[in-house]
């Protein structure tokens, strides 16, 4: 072989390989909205790790399949099997690890079962369709609609015909909901599945035709007796007559912070607001709780559901309250201690806030702080609250970490590493927001003002006295106080504007800071402890001696002081 076409045989090879490897082991990226689904380069992937108690009866610590999808919705249906066959095999591990016992499963939905599921379903459409008002304005729009029906009517019933090759996706992605709200996990070639989407069909062609006899204001005539108001009557008496299982709101709670072991602040903030749903609802029945509960909720907190009877903003509500409720069915649901979860689409329309200012510490504030800290702190003010005063604003300027990191600081995490002067931010010493150590190198500024010696001969904490403990809630730690404290403080000096938080602002000022002395924006976000942007920045360490000589490029303060 000629030496130029061996060299190009080779590039060739090489490149195959190269394709190979990033093909299979390439950056994923996760879908929103859209669990266990990633897209690398152009394709779909099904990916969900595998929790520890069960990785030996899977053989593996994570599954990722690549699916046949052009489409986010051809990859939605594509990915629902293999949702499926992860659900079965985590059962069957659950219940002893024995992958082909049929007796650890649930036997499938009779035919009885399934029409009353999707019965409800109709019913919560048609009273949705009703609550929203949704109806043609003009002749023009009407008509129209009535075009769409009829099409969308012809599209469901081929896709009932036997031997169909393609379903309708819009009854696919039913079926998909109703499965995952009832913990049915039947594979899709089963009796059940077929017998589900026969019947959600049937239920989608009964709500077109009773839209269209509204549209063209004709008595309402049940076409499908399955949904027959005698059938609802019937349905409702047997659940009335269904002994149903005690499990609590709390107990779901309580199960989902025994396995993920959150940090002790959350749980306090989480079972408060938990409380306030089991208060509002008047009981704590789990299984009793339907979406019509959480909407209602949802609505009194919009109203008036806060301190004093005064309304929550839309953000607190969806991102504070809901939240938690979602989080705690979600894994009851999970571990089969619920069926669905009544408050998974439950969402606020969180208004657009004017933006009327930068959210970090301007020039002027940053001034005033910084130069109150080296001044003389009152007599009656313990000698930790002083070391805080004097010290927690600095740090936080110069390494933009968050304040309850900074005052949970102890003498142990100040130290020196190959001639670099080192915080080490550490879980160990209280909470770190990532649940990772970070170790971060000290500005200069701050040798210079004489931090490593003022905290040279102390033990311990640095800015809180441990002996001091009242015996409170962990949810509620003396770091905490600290930095309470120091807010407070802070606008006593001045910096009042309700739009910059008075510790949480220098946060976003070192990210401002940071930008403007160019910054490398890896190593920047590794001093904050800000996640990787990209799956290969998670990889290595940064060492001090990195950390610094970014940290170095943020300018001084020109403040007249003395140590």
């Amino acid at each position: 072989m000629k030496p130029v076409a061996k060299r190009a045989l080779i590039r060739a090879l090489c490149y195959k390989v190269c394709y190979k490897i990033c093909s299979a082991g390439g950056l994923m990226q996760r879908i929103k909205d859209h669990r266990y689904l990633y897209r690398r380069g152009s394709a779909w992937v099904f990916r969900r790790v595998v929790p520890d108690r069960v990785r030996t009866a899977f053989g593996t610590s994570e599954v990722q399949v690549t699916l046949k999808a052009a489409s986010i919705a051809e990859a939605r249906l594509a990915m629902q099997p293999h949702l499926e066959s992860f659900e079965r095999k985590l059962r069957l591990a659950a219940h002893g690890g024995v992958r082909d016992d049929p007796s650890a499963t649930q036997p499938d939905p009779s035919m009885i079962e399934i029409e009353a599921v999707v019965r409800h379903w109709l019913a919560e459409r048609m009273q949705r369709f009703a609550r929203q008002g949704i109806a043609p304005e003009d002749e023009t729009s009407a008509l129209a609609r009535l075009s769409e029906l009829q099409s969308y009517r012809e599209d469901v019933e081929a896709g009932l015909m036997v031997g169909r090759p393609t379903r309708s996706q819009m009854n696919e992605w039913i079926v998909q909901a109703i499965k995952a709200q009832r913990g049915w996990y039947f594979d899709e070639r089963s009796a059940a599945h077929r017998n589900l989407r026969r019947v959600v069909g049937r239920a989608q062609i009964e709500a077109s035709r009773r839209e269209e006899q509204d549209i063209i204001g004709a008595p309402r005539v049940i076409g499908d007796q399955t949904f027959a108001p005698d059938e609802y009557r019937l349905d409702e008496m047997q659940d009335r007559a269904r002994p149903r299982r005690a499990v609590t709101l709390r107990s779901l709670f309580d199960g989902y912070v025994k396995e993920r072991d959150p940090a002790p602040a959350t749980i306090k903030a989480w079972r408060r607001q938990l409380d306030a749903f089991v208060t509002y609802l008047g009981h704590e029945d789990a299984s009793a709780v339907t979406t019509a509960d959480v909407v209602a909720w949802k609505e009194h907190l919009l109203t008036g559901g806060g301190a004093a009877g005064n309304p929550l903003s839309a953000k607190t509500v969806k991102d504070t309250y809901l939240s938690v409720i979602k989080t705690v069915y979600r894994w009851g649901n999970d571990n089969g201690k619920v069926r669905g979860n009544p408050a998974e689409r439950v969402t606020v329309l969180v208004p657009r806030r004017a933006v009327v200012r930068e959210k970090g510490l301007n020039d002027a504030e940053a001034q005033t702080i910084l130069a109150a800290t080296l001044t003389t702190p009152p007599k009656k003010l313990s000698n930790q609250r002083a070391l805080a005063r004097r010290w927690v604003p600095w740090i936080c300027a110069y390494t933009g970490a968050r304040v309850n990191e900074v005052t949970q600081l102890r003498a142990e995490d100040v130290f020196k590493v190959r001639d670099v002067w080192v915080i080490r931010i550490t879980p160990e010493a209280g909470s770190t927001k990532s649940y990772q150590a970070r170790t971060v190198a000290l500005h200069p500024d701050l040798i210079e003002q004489g931090f490593p010696a003022a905290v040279a001969k102390r033990k311990g904490p640095l800015f809180y006295d441990p002996e001091r403990y009242r015996g409170g809630s962990s949810g509620n730690p003396q770091a905490k106080k600290v930095g309470e404290y120091l807010a407070r403080w802070v606008r006593e000096l001045g910096v009042s504007d309700p739009a910059v938080l008075p510790n949480h602002g220098w946060r976003h000022r070192f990210k401002t800071q940071a930008r403007l002395a160019n910054m490398d924006p890896e190593i920047r976000d590794v001093i904050q402890g800000h996640s990787p942007r990209t799956v290969g920045e998670a990889y290595g360490d940064t060492f001090p001696e990195v950390s610094l000589r970014e940290i170095s490029k943020q300018p001084r303060y020109s403040i007249g002081r003395s140590s």
